[in-house]
């Protein structure tokens, strides 16, 4: 009985993501995402469609950059591992590989003040409680520890 279970649990885990190879769009879950944060937001349809568009620009800026990072970074990783790699090249590859990092966070940069333009004030001000959230979250087991925040 306890293996049936344990099979009719790991289909059921395992079914849903099995699944989503079958559809075609984003999965359910950024689906879901982004709708929170058109709701959170209160995007309006303009907002929305221009949003959409500038994600899709923005991600498949980044891709091209990432693969040749990845590339890079497999090809310096297999250097070292055969050891007594070339310094000059070592040194040349880590230089490439900031470079792409550094264009990555302008093409995310771009992004974000794209998006930040879309928003009216209210909207803007939402986005940084959300900002400032995401700084502090790290930090809030240790004031749950000592409790420090009040209990519900």
């Amino acid at each position: 009985m306890k293996k049936a279970l344990i099979v009719l649990f790991a289909l059921a885990v395992v079914s849903p993501v099995l699944a989503q190879d079958v559809f075609e769009g984003p999965p359910p879950i950024a689906v879901a995402a982004h709708n929170q944060v058109v709701a959170f937001l209160d995007l309006d349809e303009d907002q929305v469609a221009a949003w959409d568009e500038m994600y899709i620009f923005h991600r498949d800026a980044e891709q091209p950059v990432k693969e040749e990072m990845r590339i890079l970074e497999a090809e310096l990783k297999e250097m070292v591992e055969a050891g007594d790699p070339d310094p000059t090249t070592v040194g040349e590859l880590v230089l490439q590989i900031a470079d792409l990092r550094a264009h990555l966070g302008e093409i995310h940069m771009t992004y974000h003040e794209d998006f930040m333009a879309l928003l009216d004030e209210d909207q803007a001000r939402r986005l940084g409680f959300i900002n400032r959230a995401d700084r502090v979250q790290k930090i809030i087991p240790a004031f749950k520890l000592f409790e420090l925040i009040r209990r519900r």
